[in-house]
């Protein structure tokens, strides 16, 4: 095998120019937009606003990032993605991580009200208003949640904090069955998509 033949196999199997252009455009709008928009959002109100419009806010992104869960879990995600890998797109699996994000700056964001206004404890303590800080310890636990790959250990990332209270340990299960099952769920299924062409 000569070195151009080595080169167009390669190629065939790597993204086009456009395939490339699609996918970081994708990436954007299904992922960095809604995490930058509802990261500032959260943060503006939680800062800036009175505890009741903040409140308002996290339930209509509640309702949002709930509504996201569902689509994407079950036989519902299979169609879906299914519909989507038809049209020709084929990284539909931005979706879950998409909803990872979303859902983890949600998240931080009323744990550090609730930590602001009492009810939960973290150690070390959260700075009034850093929900950013308790991003990472959602997503530790995301990461964590992964069948089989122990990414925490293997990475020596130890947990970033613990929390110290039921509430909080409320919230981190109500995490892991509303954000971590459905996006580790669609990856599943993305996953038959993709090698399937269609799941049945």
């Amino acid at each position: 095998m000569n070195i151009v033949n080595l080169i167009g196999k390669i190629s065939e199997k790597s993204f086009s120019i456009v395939g490339l252009l699609l996918f970081l455009g994708g990436a954007a709008v299904l992922i960095i937009v809604p995490y930058l928009v509802v990261r500032s959002l959260l943060g503006w109100t939680q800062q800036s606003m009175p505890i009741l419009v903040h409140a308002i806010v996290l339930v209509l992104i509640f309702l949002i990032m709930i509504y996201w869960a569902w689509l994407i879990s079950g036989d519902r995600g299979s169609q879906l993605f299914n519909v989507f890998y038809s049209l020709g797109v084929k990284w539909t699996f931005l979706f879950s991580i998409a909803l990872l994000l979303f859902a983890t700056v949600w998240f931080a964001s009323l744990s550090s009200t609730l930590s602001d206004l009492g009810y939960v404890k973290f150690d070390p303590v959260v700075p009034k208003g850093e929900f950013w800080r308790i991003q990472d310890f959602y997503m530790w636990h995301f990461f964590n949640s992964i069948p089989g790959l122990k990414i925490p250990d293997t990475l020596l990332w130890a947990e970033p904090m613990k929390y110290t209270d039921r509430t909080s340990g409320g919230l981190l299960l109500a995490y892991k069955l509303l954000v971590i099952i459905p996006v580790i769920g669609s990856f599943i299924v993305w996953s038959r998509v993709a090698n399937v062409g269609k799941v049945k």
